[in-house]
Order: C-alpha cells, then structure tokens, then sequence
C-alpha cells in the first residue's frame, strides 16, 4: 500500500525533502498508472454495460408493441355470437 501523502515537508532537511520527493514522485507514477489502467477496465465494462442497456430497451419496444397488438386484438368487438355449448344442432354458429 502506498504511503500517506505528507504535505509539509517543511520540518524536514532539504537534502532529505530531495531524496524523499523522488520516493515520492515514484510512488504518485505508480498509483497514476494504477488508476489509469482501473479506469481503462471501468470505461470497458460501462461500454459492455450500454451495449447490454441498448438491446434490452430494443427487446422491452418489441415486446411492448407486440402486447399493443394483441391488447388490441383482444378489444376487438366479437360480435354477437352464442356460446359454442348453447348452440345445438339446428341453431347456427353465426353472429346473430
């Protein structure tokens, strides 16, 4: 784990500061190099994650048109047509 930033270094020699900056300079590269690689596989699974966004919003619009329809089809007027099991013989299946 890195080291806490120390942000006065104004208790400290000069010579010391100087060898202690280049530690630390050395430390912020690999914690930039770090961060820049977790944002390189962040930035990929929220493009994976928009992608799979995009299809099922594609998905739900069919879907959704598709039960428009059938809804639709289901309020259509029958007619006036008597149930299969009244009707006997002699009776017509047609719409009254």
């Amino acid at each position: 784990m890195l080291a806490p930033i120390q942000l006065g270094m104004s208790d400290q020699n000069p010579k010391q500061a100087t060898g202690g900056q280049g530690q630390r300079i050395e430390q912020l590269e690999h914690a930039a190099g770090y961060a820049e690689r977790h944002i390189d596989l962040l930035s990929g699974e929220v493009a994976e994650i928009n992608k799979a966004m995009s299809e099922m919003q594609t998905r739900l619009n069919r879907l959704e048109s598709r039960l428009v329809d059938l809804h639709e089809r289901v309020n259509d007027d029958p007619g006036n047509v008597p149930p299969p099991h009244s009707a006997g013989p002699d009776v017509p299946r047609e719409p009254l």
